[in-house]
């Protein structure tokens, strides 16, 4: 029943997205441009009509790119093999600007994702690490980390907060306990871990049947940097 609701939740947050993106985004565009004619018409006539008009249609811009940006979050991994490595950085892009905090994507090399439902799960946990990093950790700086490994992707993220506390009094959160979920889903394993020099780094690997060219020599290296 839980996965059913979470795959529910997952389907309504995809419509929405695209209905966003698809309708109002495009109705709002046709709004923009009969404003930009409007303007060019009357600008003969009236200066200040024309500046009006010129500023309805700055403000429909503005209201287009924050529809955009509502929908790319409710549907962020597109269907392409390399969905999540757009959604992720994307997602950095937004945080820089959104929040002022320097938030890095770093990907070394091509990390396909061929099924969707693994990459949407994998968004929602970096999702949800950066909210808890900002919020709770009080982090200036994320860097989130795809790899691809032997046989396993790797998601990591990594801040430099205050960092989680080692025995929380009431247990792990809300927000641990999602992630968690949704590493199961996935069959992934998750990891959240107090750094020794502060902040909190959060791992989640997932196997994947698909041989892959990097050397195992890599693994290290790649949680090591984080």
């Amino acid at each position: 029943m839980q996965q059913e609701v979470l795959e529910i939740s997952e389907q309504e947050r995809r419509r929405i997205g695209h209905d966003l993106h698809d309708g109002i985004c495009q109705h709002l565009a046709g709004i923009e441009l009969m404003c930009r004619a409007l303007e060019q018409e009357i600008s003969k006539r009236s200066r200040n009509s024309a500046r009006q008009a010129s500023n309805i249609a700055s403000h429909v811009r503005q209201a287009i790119q924050h529809a955009r940006g509502l929908a790319r979050g409710l549907s962020p991994v597109a269907i392409e093999e390399n969905g999540l490595m757009v959604a992720l950085q994307d997602f950095a892009e937004n945080i820089r600007v959104m929040f002022r905090v320097d938030c890095v994507f770093l990907c070394d090399a091509m990390v396909p994702v061929r099924e969707n439902t693994v990459a949407a799960h994998l968004f929602r946990i970096a999702q949800e690490a950066v909210s808890n990093a900002i919020k709770h950790g009080r982090a200036r700086r994320i860097e989130i980390q795809l790899a691809r490994l032997p046989q396993r992707i790797l998601l990591g993220i990594h801040d430099n907060g205050i960092g989680i506390a080692a025995s929380p009094p009431k247990g792990p959160g809300m927000g641990l306990r999602i992630m968690q979920y949704r590493a199961d889903m996935i069959n992934g394993s998750l990891v959240v871990q107090h750094n020794p020099d502060g902040g909190t780094t959060v791992v989640c690997t997932v196997r994947v049947s698909e041989e892959s060219t990097t050397h195992s020599g890599e693994v290290s290296r790649h949680v090591g940097g984080l």
